[in-house]
């Protein structure tokens, strides 16, 4: 008998869960094996798997173990592509400078925005999530008013730069209200990066308002191998839930009340696993995107706050069924909530405006403050104010002046606590959500330097 047939055997048995029935199988299939075979049949292999993947599971007159095993492993598996998704975009080349492409469409004028994005980004009602961008915009003058020749031009521009146009130029207007709009917009798609464009137009506008700007964003399309990548990940994922499942379910055989824990918090993960695949593909959808994967936009949605809850639920599930694997992962959590706490704890005295945080820590922040004096007239700020809403990627703002409240911890101490009265001395400030990392220096360029404004920063996103 051979040898080596004896080790394949003895690698398809591993499928069967340890303990002795591993050897007495060996046994019986050595001996029932003809004496030239080395290596299993196929339908030997086949059989050893699906029996010995059912035997991980114990309970051998239980049909709902199998369902649940089942669907703790594709929950699992969408769980291991989302992580190897993660890591993937991680790895995604940025975007472009954009200095050529600006010139493209906006031949001749001053393009504002630009830089690079993070791959997804929270939508601007902060309940969805989408694709990162980098802004790019002209503020309106004469010919970009006329919103959809400009448009047709742009689209022309791109055309014999090599851009593939996805459709026509869509053109809409809305001429019957106070304030008359128009817009005009089209996509395009090169080289894994897409390519959004809009005109728009608003008409009766005060002086010291945005009548609109001529814009396009950029953004990336998801890499041939990050497909590739996802695959991996969720081929790892499913097996390991399989046999998670298994090992929970032989360990809490003949115990009604570990039994009916697990479970129960089994099908929770299952079930938010499910509700965050559906929500995040489906709500999360931008349907006009050429070449948009709802795929990608579902995975990332388990990589958030909900993919931790979905962990902690199959760690509570595992513990469950033995109480020493969760002592020590809820000994590492809590210390390192207790890490975190002390952390935010640390105080300062701030005397004026934050100093000008490194690049690479604000390289992808979307939120600016601009800070004002608290002796700024009235007059002073409402100019302020219009003065960012004339930057086309603002989003909103809002005005901070109570040194109790949060905010003022995260704008002059990192989150940490302001010591004593410092707070009642320093300037007040605006927090504003940024379209794009790249809108940073329109805004400073517009609001720096105004009567009343001391100081324009960019802010690291509250954690």
């Amino acid at each position: 008998m051979s040898g080596r047939l004896e080790r394949r055997y003895a690698r398809w048995l591993r499928c069967y869960p340890p303990g002795p029935r591993r050897a007495e199988m060996l046994g019986t299939l050595l001996e029932c094996a003809p004496p030239e075979r080395t290596r299993p049949t196929v339908r030997e292999a086949a059989g050893l798997v699906r029996h010995g993947l059912r035997a991980r599971l114990g309970r051998p007159a239980s049909t709902a173990v199998v369902v649940l095993a089942t669907l703790v492993s594709l929950a699992c598996g969408l769980l291991g592509a989302a992580a190897a998704a993660r890591v993937g975009w991680a790895f995604a080349p940025a975007l472009p400078a954009g200095d050529s492409l600006g010139a493209t469409v906006f031949p001749g004028l001053r393009v504002w925005g630009g830089g690079d994005a993070e791959p997804f980004v929270p939508s601007a009602d902060g309940e969805t999530t989408e694709y990162g961008y980098a802004d790019y915009w002209v503020n309106n003058f004469g010919g970009t008013r006329d919103v959809r020749a400009y448009a047709e031009g742009a689209r022309d521009r791109l055309a014999a730069a090599g851009w593939e146009i996805r459709g026509d130029v869509f053109y809409e207007e809305d001429v019957a209200s106070d304030t008359p709009i128009r817009t005009a917009e089209f996509w395009a798609t090169r080289d894994g990066l897409v390519l959004s464009y809009t005109g728009t137009h608003w008409g009766n506008r005060a002086s010291y308002d945005s009548d609109g700007a001529a814009s396009f964003t950029l953004s990336r399309s998801a890499p041939a191998w990050l497909a590739v990548a996802a695959v991996a990940g969720g081929l790892l994922g499913a097996p390991a839930g399989w046999l998670l499942t298994g090992w929970a379910s032989r360990r809490t055989m003949g115990r009604q009340f570990r039994t009916a824990t697990a479970a129960a918090l089994g099908w929770m993960a299952v079930l938010l696993t499910s509700f965050s695949v559906l929500i995040g593909g489906l709500w999360s959808w931008q349907p006009d995107r050429p070449g948009d994967e709802p795929f990608w936009l579902a995975l990332r949605a388990l990589t958030g706050e909900v993919g931790w809850v979905i962990a902690g639920l199959g760690l509570a599930a595992l513990g469950a069924a033995r109480l020493r694997v969760l002592i020590p992962v809820a000994a590492v959590l809590i210390g390192a909530a207790g890490w975190q706490s002390a952390a935010a704890a640390a105080s300062c005295t701030p005397s004026g405006p934050p100093a000008v945080l490194p690049a690479a820590d604000v390289a992808y922040s979307r939120l600016a403050r601009v800070y004002v004096a608290q002796d700024a007239t009235p007059e002073q700020r409402n100019l302020a104010e219009a003065a960012m809403g004339r930057v086309w990627g603002t989003r909103g703002w809002s005005f901070h002046y109570d040194p109790t409240d949060g905010q003022y911890r995260y704008a002059y101490c990192d989150g940490g606590r302001l010591a004593g009265d410092s707070g009642m001395r320093v300037p007040y400030f605006w927090e504003i959500e940024l379209s794009s990392p790249g809108v940073f220096p329109a805004l400073e360029a517009e609001v720096g330097g105004m009567p009343g404004v001391v100081a324009v920063r960019h802010g690291v996103p509250y954690q």
